[in-house]
């Protein structure tokens, strides 16, 4: 799922312009990052739970899987800590955005993740037989509780002016109730609540023992289970990635849906036109399309969704009332 779901968003923004920006940038290189977990240290932990430690034979193998999982971990926990800024800036100071965050220097901050990665990476193997609390204090403070603090105050940023940009357009507008201002609060807080929410469900188990290893001497050797537990779910954290950052973007979900429509027209050996004109096809025999808030019949009469209409179809009749105010 993690390998299929992060290609499938590397695909889209390959094929795509339109998904070219400089916020895709950023989580295409979540995407590659999330990839590497998928085809290094997924395998490579799943081979040892099964095959025991004589699948490692030496100690170079054994460093080696370490720095590439450690590269891939850090490099996902900081992208998204620097998405949830970028996001941030975009939110609160739209004005100035563009020239504030730009395609070089997202390359930049880009290039920095992966250096940033690298380093913590390669001082587990400097650190290799340094006794602990050393490195799993400045792993625990930098790649965790760090990002996490950010992240949880760039969103906490971000909801609070969607919230207060929300209030000022209700304020503009007559006569409007007051259960919309709510329905926009709770898919703000929503969002907010899956985006942090699945970064510290999946990562703060592992932390914990972390920390649990270099600060707690009478708790080594951790309980196999707990590190099974542990490990499994940080991993996950590379397949809920591309779910909540890719599927909740309405471009990407267009392209998954042309990429799928794609796949569906070759395995049922039909041109994507022909597939594409069968699925318009209900809409085109019920007669009416659907514009906005309002709809037009094909003797050109527009009507609101407030009345109460009956769609005809070559099949059946079906009748649908909106008593929803325009």
């Amino acid at each position: 799922m993690a390998l299929f779901g992060n290609l499938l968003v590397l695909s889209a923004f390959w094929v795509f312009r339109r998904l070219r920006t400089v916020t895709n940038f950023f989580i295409i290189s979540l995407a590659v990052a999330d990839i590497l977990v998928a085809v290094v240290s997924m395998p490579v932990w799943a081979a040892y739970l099964i095959g025991g430690p004589s699948v490692i034979l030496s100690s170079w193998l054994n460093k080696v899987w370490n720095f590439m999982d450690i590269l891939c971990g850090v490099a996902s926990i900081v992208h998204l800590c620097f998405i949830s800024l970028e996001r941030c800036i975009c939110i609160s100071s739209p004005l100035t955005y563009h020239d504030t965050v730009t395609t070089e220097k997202a390359k930049i901050a880009i290039s920095c993740i992966w250096i940033f990665a690298a380093i913590m990476a390669g001082l587990k193997i400097v650190l290799w037989n340094t006794p602990p609390p050393v490195y799993e204090l400045a792993v625990t403070i930098s790649c965790f509780i760090i990002p996490l603090i950010i992240m949880t105050g760039s969103y906490m940023k971000m909801f609070t002016t969607a919230r207060h940009q929300i209030k000022k357009m209700i304020l503009t507008v007559q006569g409007k109730p007051k259960r919309f201002l709510l329905s926009k609060e709770i898919k703000a807080a929503k969002t907010v609540a899956v985006v942090i929410g699945g970064f510290v469900i999946c990562w703060c188990p592992f932390f914990v023992l972390n920390l649990m290893y270099g600060l707690c001497e009478a708790c080594r050797p951790l309980p196999t289970e707990s590190i099974l537990v542990a490990k499994w779910m940080h991993y996950v954290n590379s397949v809920l990635n591309p779910i909540i950052y890719a599927c909740m973007n309405k471009d990407f979900r267009k392209a998954f849906k042309k990429h799928l429509m794609y796949a569906c027209a070759c395995m049922l050996g039909k041109s994507y036109s022909g597939l594409l004109r069968e699925s318009r096809s209900l809409h085109s025999e019920t007669g009416w399309s659907f514009r906005g808030t309002s709809f037009r019949s094909r003797n050109g009469s527009v009507r609101s969704y407030a009345d109460s209409y009956t769609l005809r179809s070559n099949y059946n009749s079906i009748e649908m009332g909106y008593p929803i105010r325009v």
